[in-house]
């Protein structure tokens, strides 16, 4: 395992922590987020700050990006039952809410 790899894995089991506590304490969505962004944030200045671990923090930050989004909308999908008419519009309602929150730091209005 190259340094790169074990950044970004350890990235993943903090964000993947951050969910399971986010979502046993019924925590705001936007309050989730935004600790994503934090972590994400964080690694990526980490791996600009040591060039001797990778030269692409913007990747780093992109693939970390994806994988918190991924995760979150399939909590939600678990959560949201399936049967529901408009489920995958609902879905992908959460999924710009999720790209409007990470970007703004709060819900669109």
């Amino acid at each position: 395992m190259n340094c790169i790899d074990a950044v970004e894995g350890m990235a993943k089991v903090l964000l993947g922590k951050f969910l399971d506590v986010s979502t046993e304490h019924r925590l705001d969505a936007s309050e989730y987020i935004r600790n994503v962004k934090v972590v994400i944030d964080a690694v990526a200045l980490f791996v600009k700050n040591n060039p001797e671990v990778s030269e692409t923090s913007e990747l780093i930050r992109g693939v970390l990006y994806d994988y918190a989004k991924a995760q979150w909308l399939a909590r939600l999908d678990k959560i949201v039952p399936d049967q529901e008419a408009g489920s995958k519009r609902d879905i992908e309602y959460q999924a710009y809410c999720y790209d409007y929150v990470y970007a703004h730091g709060n819900y669109p209005r």
